[in-house]
């Protein structure tokens, strides 16, 4: 059939305008399956049906009765009813020289009669047709066809609506995360048991989504974004519906049970993926990841799915794959992380948090007049939870603030109850490397100390050496720290970052040499040279030098011998509660 340039046009207006709409990929609705069932009824009809006519095909987006239409636009009534703009209706089919060879009519079907109104947009587009069927003639007089015009308008008057409240993006045109968790709902309710695969595709991942909006501007960036939701639509066409479900992520939704073969194809998009967006003026690759979840249709799936697909395709971008099938183990790693961080507040307030102090002991002497306190959690769901394990967490929140302060302000607390007693100690506490950037940490450190009636001196803040502490603003918090009459240790010596040179810019006063060194110091001859070497230098630039870990008396007496000064360890003593730790104290000042 020749078409015109101008019906040509004027066909692409009007598909622009069902795309637009984001309904072509979207499951059927209840609503619209209830429509079809008023027509049948309604008309007195054996078969409705609701279509939706797209560049080259035909979408059943619901139907009642016996009918069965094909995707063919070609084959299709409803084709002939949009380019008519009002109700059409055949009395007789074959009668018809359009519609007498149509395979609905030669078919099983054996269609004689058919109706349909278009559905039109507030702008006038047919974008498909409500359509009533029988396997004899009829006719319809004006107030039936007036009547399915009105069924029409109340269809189309859905589409808007669902579009208006939410479900469907305003960038792309596309199905959003709410259309996709409707949908989830919907097929789990028709077809629960069955097998899908829920594919969530970050294109482009967020730091160079960031970086085109900076650089291309905000509009140059909607247009790109437009552009991989047509890519991906096409890539997935008849297999899958594909969702915008934030900025530059993407949601595909497996149409059939057949997970295998659906993630098979899905691998062999790989080249596909790889080619350059070709929508702007210049051609963009861009880099896509993505994570892969199968999964079983139920109740849970509209929650469950969608969550696992962003843990996938998070795991994804931190292992940068293009592809990630969703890992159960890791999965659970972050649903526990997710628990322990929502736990804090409520761990602060209730408890849960508690204070163990581990002693230090003068390796001449033997006495123990100094502790470093240590923070333990026993969560109430979980157990006992390592430092090692929820610390890194809350390090990268904004709880490091709030927890610190409890820390700060318990151990102060405890340590001027301890002087009240008679019993001199000294506290060492560990601040995080976020808590040095707060501007006020010096502020509040000599606050509680005034508060609680503890000379600051008897306080010690330990931090891991790093390269963060040559920051001008660090160094003068640090040397503020100092300032207050308080001593300031580099926790961890010797490994990681271990930078002599900026020794002389930090104001300590104690270095303490970490663990891992210590350990094996008694059998090891090359962490013998290094603790040496390392006990050698600091006694030579003033420092004080406490050893961590010590666990063996020749540990000990070779430490002493190298010039250590205060050592601390499973030799002495495990971290202790307040009560045990002041205990060993006394056992140690009476021996």
């Amino acid at each position: 059939m020749y078409i015109t340039e101008e019906a040509a046009a004027a066909d692409a207006e009007r598909i622009s305008a069902l795309e637009n709409l984001g309904i072509l990929d979207s499951q059927t609705s209840e609503y619209f399956e209830s429509i079809t069932r008023l027509a049948m009824d309604l008309f007195d009809m054996p078969g409705a049906f609701i279509s939706l006519i797209d560049r080259d095909r035909q979408w059943l987006k619901a139907k009642a009765g016996f009918c069965s239409p094909t995707d063919s636009r070609d084959h299709s009534f409803c084709t002939h009813t949009i380019g008519n703009g009002s109700v059409l209706v055949i009395e007789d089919t074959l009668l018809d020289r359009r519609f007498r060879d149509n395979p609905m009519v030669t078919g099983q079907d054996k269609v004689r009669f058919y109706a349909g109104a278009p559905l039109l947009t507030r702008d006038g587009f047919a974008i498909g047709a409500l359509c009533v069927v029988d396997r004899q003639p009829r006719r319809l007089d004006e107030a039936q066809r007036t009547r399915l015009q009105e069924l029409a308008a109340l269809v189309m008057a859905h589409i808007e609506l669902r579009r208006a409240v939410g479900h469907v993006d305003a960038v792309s045109g596309m199905p959003n995360k709410y259309q996709l968790e409707e949908d989830l709902k919907e097929q789990s309710a028709l077809a629960e048991g069955e097998n899908r695969v829920l594919l969530y595709i970050d294109m482009p991942d967020a730091a160079k989504a960031f970086e085109i909006a900076s650089v291309l501007g905000v509009t140059v960036y909607d247009d790109l974004i437009r552009g991989v939701a047509r890519k991906l639509s096409h890539l997935f066409r008849h297999r899958a519906i594909v969702y915008h479900i934030t900025d530059a992520r993407f949601a595909v939704l497996s149409k059939n049970a057949e997970t295998a073969e659906f993630i098979d194809f899905v691998h062999s998009l790989e080249a596909a993926l790889q080619e350059p967006l070709m929508d702007l003026n210049v051609p963009l690759n861009l880099a896509s990841f993505g994570g892969i979840v199968p999964f079983r249709l139920c109740p849970q799936s509209y929650a469950d799915a969608p969550r696992k697909a962003s843990a996938a395709v998070n795991q994804a971008l931190i292992a940068q794959q293009r592809w990630r099938d969703y890992d159960t183990q890791a999965d659970a790693s972050q649903q526990r992380a997710f628990l322990l961080l929502n736990s804090v507040h409520h761990s602060l307030a209730n408890g849960a948090f508690q204070l163990v102090y581990q002693p230090k002991h003068d390796v001449h002497s033997g006495a123990s007049v100094s502790a470093e306190a240590l923070l333990r959690w026993q969560h109430p769901e979980l157990g006992t939870i390592s430092p090692a394990e929820f610390i890194p967490l809350i390090e990268k929140t904004a709880l490091i603030g709030p927890l610190t302060d409890w820390v700060i302000r318990t151990a102060i607390r405890q340590t001027a109850q301890w002087h009240s007693e008679g019993q001199r100690i000294k506290i060492a506490l560990n601040l995080s490397a976020h808590n040095f950037d707060e501007p006020d940490l010096c502020k509040r450190l000599g606050a509680i100390c005034e508060e609680y009636g503890l000379e600051p001196r008897y306080v010690e803040i330990e931090c891991t050496e790093g390269v963060w502490m040559e920051s001008p603003a660090i160094l003068k918090t640090l040397q503020g720290i100092r300032d207050l009459g308080m001593g300031l240790a580099l926790d961890d010596f010797g490994t990681g970052y271990s930078n002599f040179s900026y020794l002389q810019k930090v104001p300590a006063t104690v270095i303490k040499v970490d663990q891992s060194l210590i350990r094996h110091v008694h059998t090891n001859e090359r962490d013998q040279r290094i603790v040496r070497s390392l006990i050698a230098l600091a006694r030579e630039l003033d420092y004080e030098v406490v050893a961590e870990g010590v666990e063996t008396e020749q540990s000990l007496e070779l430490i002493r011998d190298w010039g250590c000064q205060v050592a601390q360890g499973y030799h002495f003593a495990k971290p202790l509660p307040p009560d045990a730790f002041i205990a060993h104290v006394r056992e140690y000042a009476a021996a």
